[in-house]
């Protein structure tokens, strides 16, 4: 049996997909940790897995405010996230150091990965949207944008590690940092500028299809598909079923289960349902329900499980978070992405060139432009080959599985049992 010590921090789009993990390699015998913020408690101990908090309910809603949101706020929200959690983190990996452990974590700047590298534990690193590679051959989005075709792979590696570089010296001066700089000094492992990482093994939960793999990407990174996971009551499938029965295949509208603050996307979309007469369902957001009231055609629900309703729906307008998409490609519905920051420009821009969607920047989301795009988008999803493929082919992956299989395989090759 194996201790594994899994690290997740960020909104549920970020630790669904992890709690899938511990759960099925419980099942198969190890003895699952979960280290995230206490906003997550309830989810993880109900999927019966043991719960450490290395974060508080004021810091993660600070995390998902709408100013942590907004795209030019460089610093993200690092220092309601990871900073805070980097010292508990690090000693409770720390205590462990001599046990047969395992570290399994998003990512790389947090106290999980740093204590297991400085204390020789093995650790696996969990990558959950193609944006986080490091590629000359495959840049993300929205800085493949600014970047010719015509420029040479060493130039644009040049200029990626020179970015990543600038951002990192941003970081190091922004005001929150000082007091993270210092932790980390207190706890002999210094802040430092790296690009590579050394995890023993890296997991990708996205398809081959869907990261289009660059021949600069690490060897040690294994494409296993999307970790779909599901959250929903019998009550909200009911209140689902009654409203397509009375108003019809609706449009989705959704922020997602980070931003809270709906109020743009949601009076745009409903000016859109009423422009197109289509029904709307808008999920998530703190006061979505107010802004919906007086209309006929749209309802709002808090939480909504995608399995089940993106199949009986027209088409989702979302965010651009990796669940989210990886559902609406599951269902075979077409998508438009309104992308925020962080991993979503780029999905939208992957989506686009598989041919399952399109985007639209939110300074650009008004009903005159974007209801003439649904529209449009809805009659060629009638024809489209593209989204019964990639629905097909997510319908049949076993990313879970596929994850725990390899976790088990490269824990055999460092000695742990």
């Amino acid at each position: 049996m194996t201790n594994i010590i899994i690290y997740a921090m960020g909104t549920g789009g970020d630790i669904d997909p992890m709690v899938g993990v511990g759960i099925e390699l419980q099942r198969r015998g190890h003895a699952v940790t979960f280290l995230s913020n206490d906003y997550f408690k309830p989810r993880i101990v109900a999927a019966g897995l043991e719960f450490v908090s290395v974060g508080t309910l004021e810091q993660y809603h600070k995390g998902n405010s709408a100013e942590a949101w907004e795209p030019r706020n460089h610093t993200d929200n690092f220092e309601h996230y990871h900073a805070p959690a980097f010292e508990p983190a690090f000693e409770y990996v720390k205590n462990l150091a001599d046990k047969n452990v395992l570290v399994l974590a998003l990512g790389e700047e947090n106290g999980a990965r740093v204590a297991a590298e400085k204390f020789n534990i093995p650790f696996v690193k969990v990558i959950l949207s193609p944006n986080i590679v490091f590629s000359a051959y495959s840049p993300p989005a929205p800085m493949s944008w600014a970047i010719p075709k015509y420029i040479p792979r060493f130039m644009v590696r040049f200029l990626l590690r020179r970015n990543r570089k600038t951002r990192f010296k941003v970081f190091c001066k922004a005001p929150h940092t000082a007091e993270y700089i210092a932790t980390r000094d207190r706890l002999e492992c210094p802040l430092i500028f790296q690009t590579e990482s050394k995890a023993i093994l890296q997991i990708g939960f996205f398809p081959e299809w869907f990261g289009m793999r660059a021949k600069d990407w690490p060897v040690e990174l294994k494409l296993v598909g999307f970790p779909l996971q599901n959250r929903a009551s019998e009550n909200m499938r009911r209140e689902l079923d009654a409203f397509i029965a009375q108003q019809g295949a609706p449009l989705i509208f959704t922020t997602g289960t980070g931003v809270k603050d709906v109020a743009e996307l949601f009076e745009e979309g409903r000016k859109i349902c009423e422009q197109l007469q289509v029904p709307g369902l808008f999920v998530g957001g703190n006061t979505g329900a107010e802004l919906l009231q007086g209309s006929a055609l749209c309802m709002h629900m808090d939480y909504m499980d995608f399995e089940y309703a993106l199949p009986k729906c027209l088409a989702i307008i979302h965010h651009g978070g990796m669940g989210t998409t990886a559902q609406a490609i599951k269902a075979g519905i077409p998508q438009l992405i309104r992308p925020l920051k962080y991993d979503q420009p780029d999905n939208a821009e992957r989506v686009y060139k598989l041919g399952l969607g399109t985007y639209v920047m939110p300074e650009k989301f008004k009903v005159e432009e974007v209801a003439p795009i649904i529209g449009n988008m809805l009659q060629k999803a009638k024809n489209s080959k593209a989204l019964k493929h990639y629905a097909a082919d997510v319908n049949n992956s076993s990313a879970i599985m596929n994850a725990c299989d390899l976790i088990e395989r490269v824990g055999k090759t460092v000695g742990i049992k």
